[in-house]
């Protein structure tokens, strides 16, 4: 069903920085506890426009970053220069990238990890951050928990939120979904109306891998990785089947 590349929400990172500016706060804490923890050189894995990245290397922790959208990168770098910041980004593919570098603490925020949709891509990725972890390296990211979400299909459009983008402009957001559960893959488009003297809209897609507790347990098993801890929300609650997200901190099993 995926006719695009996966990377149509990520081509204007100024309002996505105005978007995503709701949902920061309690994730980047989380991050930064794990950062505080475990401490650098960091790698943020789809860094976007270093909305995690950037406040790490504010607190003095040695950051690297990785994206596969070109204009957020841009938009990253543009920040980190502005705010005097000195943090590498990098144009790369998380399932098959080289930095030459390993790294004591690498995460995955924004549920990156569902964009990637096959059991291959999933693999690779995990094989990639593998040759990046240092001895005893820890690797953390989160992802949407099927049972703690609607997977049905709706494919009447509905509103979502809106805001005030950069041009000032009232934006309203809404959107249909459309899950596969063969494939456990939900198809959202979203539309994004610009209100003015006429009305514009931008259309989306994007699609999302929703892997069960489980299937992911035995994924990162599969691929040599031990969880260390699991958490069903930002608070470090514990994981109920009714948790929203599964948030995992993991190392490779011949780590100490």
């Amino acid at each position: 069903m995926q006719a695009h590349d996966n990377l149509e929400e990520f081509q204007q990172p100024e309002n996505y920085d105005l978007e995503e500016a709701r949902y920061v706060a309690r994730p980047l804490a989380f991050y930064l506890s794990l950062a505080e923890e475990f401490s650098s050189p960091i790698l943020d894995i789809a860094c976007g426009t270093g909305l995690y990245a950037l406040p790490m290397a504010e607190r003095g922790f040695e950051v690297t970053g990785i994206d596969l959208a070109k204009p957020m990168l841009e938009y990253a770098r543009q920040k980190a220069e502005l705010q005097n910041l000195n943090v590498e980004f990098f144009y790369a593919d998380a399932r098959d990238f080289s930095l030459g570098k390993q790294f004591r603490f690498a995460f995955m925020t924004g549920n990156a990890f569902q964009m990637f949709l096959t059991r291959a891509d999933q693999d690779n990725l995990l094989n990639s951050i593998k040759l990046h972890l240092a001895p005893n390296g820890v690797f953390a990211f989160e992802t949407r928990n099927p049972n703690g979400h609607n997977l049905e299909t709706n494919l009447f459009e509905e509103d979502w939120f809106q805001y005030q983008n950069t041009d000032g402009q009232n934006i309203q957001v809404s959107g249909t979904q459309e899950y596969d559960p063969q494939a456990q893959i939900l198809h959202w488009t979203t539309f994004r109306r610009f209100v003015g003297a006429r009305v514009l809209i931008n259309t989306t897609r994007i699609d999302c891998k929703f892997t069960s507790l489980e299937d992911l347990n035995r994924l990162l098993s599969e691929n040599d990785f031990r969880v260390l801890r699991q958490y069903g929300n930002w608070n470090k609650e514990t994981l109920t089947d009714a948790s929203s997200s599964i948030i995992t901190v993991c190392t490779l099993k011949d780590a100490g």
